[in-house]
C-alpha cells in the first residue's frame, strides 16, 4: 500500500512539475539517484503560513529501507555534509515532514534534500535534490 502511495505521489508531482515555480503554492523538486541507487523521486513543498510541510516521494526505494533524510546546504554536486533541517526519515519510499519554516526560507537559498542509504550507512547518498 505504502509503495502504491509513493508511485501515486510521484506520478502527482511530475504532473505539477512545469506549473511549480508559484511561490504561494506548493511546488516540486526532482530527486535524482546516487550512487547506483535508482532511486529517483520527489520533493514536494506545501506552504502552511509560517511552517512548511515537506514530502519526500521516492521510487525504487529497498523495501523495507528506513532513510535518513536532511536539507543541506547544496547544490548536490558540492553539498555540505552537516544537515540543516533533519526530516523524518523515509520508510519504504515516502517521509513527510512539517517544518516550523515558512517555504520562502527553503526554495532558491542554496539548499538540497539528500537521501542516505541507511542510519548505518549515512555516508552513502542515494538521492539528492536541488530546493531551487
Amino acid at each position: 500500500m505504502k509503495r502504491l502511495l509513493v508511485l501515486a505521489s510521484i506520478v502527482a508531482a511530475v504532473a505539477l512539475l512545469a506549473p511549480s515555480a508559484n511561490a504561494a503554492g506548493t511546488q516540486v523538486f526532482a530527486l535524482h539517484a546516487q550512487n547506483g541507487s535508482g532511486e529517483d523521486g520527489a520533493v514536494i513543498l506545501t506552504p502552511l503560513g509560517d511552517k512548511t510541510r515537506v514530502l519526500v516521494a521516492i521510487a525504487n526505494a529497498p523495501a523495507g529501507a528506513i532513510q535518513p533524510a536532511h536539507f543541506h546546504v547544496g547544490p548536490c554536486a558540492t553539498l555540505n555534509p552537516k544537515p540543516l533541517y533533519p526530516l523524518k526519515t523515509v520508510d519504504e519510499g515516502v517521509s513527510t515532514t512539517i517544518l516550523n519554516i515558512p517555504i520562502d526560507k527553503l526554495v532558491g537559498q542554496g539548499l538540497a534534500v539528500n537521501v542516505h542509504k541507511s542510519i548505518s550507512e549515512g555516508g552513502v547518498y542515494t538521492s539528492c535534490g536541488n530546493i531551487q
